[in-house]
């Protein structure tokens, strides 16, 4: 599914799309290891209505949430809401409502 801001039904709900994350990129340090300062961190490559976009996501964050290839963060009856590749609708958990809130 490509990203449209046009309402879908997903089990008698009204899912209402505002983010598709095309891919995850974990973070991959090759031969020079974890970085000693800073945050360590992977991106998410996501598409909106303003277009295409590489954000990124602390390490922590990214394994402590379910955000992957081909998800959708969108509404549903006001509440942001997770629907995964196999098109399972469910609440944003801790970890993603705080990178939404960086976002």
């Amino acid at each position: 599914m490509t990203y449209s801001n046009e309402p879908i039904e997903i089990d008698g709900k009204i899912f209402q799309p505002l983010l598709h994350l095309l891919y995850v990129e974990e973070p991959d340090f090759g031969c020079e290891g974890v970085p000693e300062d800073g945050a360590v961190c992977g991106s998410i490559v996501a598409e909106d209505a303003a277009g295409r976009r590489t954000m990124p996501i602390e390490e922590q964050t990214l394994f402590a949430s379910r955000l992957d290839n081909d998800t959708w963060i969108g509404m549903t009856d006001g509440v942001l809401m997770l629907l995964d590749a196999k098109k399972h609708l469910s609440p944003l958990n801790e970890a993603e409502q705080m990178w939404w809130k960086t976002k």
